[in-house]
């Protein structure tokens, strides 16, 4: 399992809706979509930083107590100081909640939730 195979069962696991890239399924809410950002790899010791941006979106009635709800759930799960350790094809990895914040739609009834999750592999023969 890679990085992704490994939040996503995870986020799974934790009754979050979740898929990578765009929502592809019919759309109900809540839903989220997680995209990558990676960082270079400068050390020797096979560390390997990215990014998970978790975009959560609900509409209707009750969005910001949902989209909260849904924070606190991944919050508690990846937890921002312990994390979620586990290990990956070729290693093992860290995932730490690492802040959030509300992104205007420009819709009245839309609101969407960016969370962002840290992660850390160490890749290498164990």
């Amino acid at each position: 399992m890679d990085k992704l195979g490994f939040i996503s069962h995870h986020l799974d696991s934790i009754g979050i809706p979740y898929e990578f890239g765009e929502w592809s399924s019919k759309v109900t809410y809540p839903y989220t979509v997680g995209e990558i950002t990676e960082e270079p790899v400068d050390t020797e010791d096979g560390k390997e930083r990215s990014t998970l941006l978790l975009t959560a979106y609900y509409r209707g009635k009750g969005a910001y107590l949902e989209l909260e709800h849904i924070k606190n759930t991944i919050k508690k799960h990846f937890h921002p100081v312990y994390g979620l350790r586990g290990d990956v094809d070729g290693g093992a990895i860290a995932v730490f909640f690492d802040g959030c914040f509300y992104v205007p739609t420009g819709e009245a009834d839309l609101k969407r939730l960016q969370i962002n999750l840290k992660i850390i592999e160490w890749k290498g023969e164990t």
